[in-house]
Formats: C-alpha cells, structure tokens, sequence
C-alpha cells in the first residue's frame, strides 16, 4: 500500500477535525435537547434550578482544580441531574422532602435510578449518569439510593448536592413559577428579601459541613454565591431592547415561549450564547422586544 503524500495527509486531517466538531456539535445540541426537556419538572421554582445547579456545580469544579473533561461532566450532570423526575406528579413537585408522606419520599427518591437508567441508554453519558444517580449521597451515609459515606461518593456529586440544596431552600415556591414572574424592580430589594432565607440556609449548610457536605465545596460555593450577591446588591435594573442586551448581565425575570419552555431564567447571568437565543426567539415573536436586566 502506497504511502500518503503530505496533501492526503493534509486532507484527511481536515477531515478528522470536521467530524470531530460536527460530532461535538451533535453532543452538545443534545445534552441542550435533554436540559430542556429535564426543565419541564421545574414549574415550582423560582429561576431555572437545573440551569442554576449545572452553573454554580462547574465553578466550584474548576476552582477545585478538576480538568476540563471533568468540569464539562459536573456542568452536564448538573443540567440533568432532575431529569428522572419526568413523569412525577404537581403534586410531588412542589413539596419538599419533610413534608411528604413515607410513599411519597420512597417514590421521591427513585427519581436518581430513574436518571441514572435514562442516561445510560448512551455511552457518552456513563460518568454523567453515575453522578446523577449518586447526587443526594451524603458523607454519613443519610443520603440514597445507595448510602455512601465519604470516599465512596463521587467528587461531583458531592459538589452536586450542596448546590443542589441550596436552590432548593431558596428558590422553591408553592406555586406554579409562571405565576410569580413579577420581575426584579429593585437589585437591592430583591437581596433583602431573600435575605432571612439564605441565612437560614447557609447556616445549616455551614452546620452541616464534614457531616452531610464536603468542607472544601462549602467554603468555595460560599465565597462565589456571597461574592454574588453583594455584587447584585449594587447593581440597577433596567428594562432594555434585546438588540443591546451584553453578556454578563443578569435576567431579572423569567421568560418564557408561547409554549411554555423556559428562554431565560430570572438571576440567570446572560451568556454569548443565551443572547443569541434571546435574539432567535425575539425574532421569531416569541419574547418581548424588551426585557428586565440586572447591570
């Protein structure tokens, strides 16, 4: 078999980096795909929680020295880690684990098998689908499905759980989300009045920590989510066209499709590619050719 010259090589080189993006491309259109199908089980929360976990879980992996493959796995796992709830009633939905009845909390907690057993229908999603199985683990063994205890859990679930927790306690509501879009008037008052709960919340965190959570990802989410708020606390918010919206401002409200999928997550921080979204979907009649900004 004749050798390949140096244009072949050049060719099939070319070639091998097309499919590779296209094969990228595909993936990451679909874990978009699954996101938004996971979102359909978030109609009591306040902001998109699994947009909220996948965001927060990914910083505290980079700052914990995790590499890129690993950062990428926490963020997707993070989108999807609820993506077993598909199916659960309203009724289960919006109640918080104390307040179920013994059925209810053990059909509750099947919801990781249930992700797990999804995710696996794809090896691309085998380290994924372990995280979101093990992501309500605790260190002394409290959590399920499986009580694992410390070492035995995997480091992104121990991330995971505590983002997850506190989104939970902070932005869960007893109504249905689109009733309670009254948008952010006041960065400041917004701060304050979420001010009791997210004491609260970081206290038993804190109370917590080297008991149910992992000490090193408590003191970094404390310092990103509390870095957070005292910098929303100084900012304004304004009502803006979408063609001048930038990246790095915050929604200050919820929006959503004729249809009821979720566009844009109020406290969500605006990236180059939810702009574009923003842009598509305003274009298309979607949205508002305005819309309420944190900057």
């Amino acid at each position: 078999m004749e050798d390949f010259n140096e244009s072949e090589i050049n060719n099939l080189e070319t070639l091998v980096s097309e499919l590779s993006a296209k094969l990228a491309d595909n993936y990451f259109h679909f874990i978009h795909l699954l996101g938004t199908i996971t979102e359909t089980t978030e109609k009591f929360y306040d902001g998109g929680h699994s947009r909220f976990v996948s965001d927060k879980s990914s910083l505290i992996a980079e700052q914990l020295g995790m590499n890129e493959v690993d950062v990428m796995e926490v963020k997707v796992a993070g989108l999807l880690h609820d993506i077993g709830k598909l199916g659960f009633q309203d009724t289960l939905l919006f109640k918080f684990p104390s307040e179920m009845t013994q059925q209810e909390y053990l059909n509750y907690t099947k919801h990781t098998e249930f992700g797990y057993n999804i995710l696996m229908q794809s090896k691309l999603f085998k380290n994924v689908a372990e995280i979101v199985y093990q992501h309500h683990e605790k260190l002394d063994g409290s959590g399920f499905p499986k009580h694992l205890t410390k070492d035995n859990i995997h480091p992104a679930a121990k991330i995971i759980v505590v983002v997850d927790y506190y989104h939970n306690q902070i932005s869960k509501i007893k109504r249905l989300r689109t009733e309670s879009n009254n948008g952010i008037t006041n960065a400041h008052a917004y701060i304050e009045g979420s001010k009791d709960r997210f004491a609260a919340t970081m206290n038993y965190i804190h109370k917590k920590k080297n008991i149910l959570f992992e000490q090193k990802v408590v003191e970094i989410f404390t310092e990103i989510i509390e870095t957070e708020r005292q910098t929303m606390g100084s900012k304004t918010v304004v009502k803006l066209p979408v063609n001048v919206i930038e990246p790095g401002m915050i929604f200050a409200e919820d929006y959503y499709t004729n249809y009821g999928m979720l566009i844009a997550a109020k406290g969500e921080r605006i990236t180059t590619e939810s702009y574009r979204a923003l842009r598509r979907c305003m274009e298309n009649g979607e949205m508002p050719s305005k819309i309420l900004v944190i900057k």
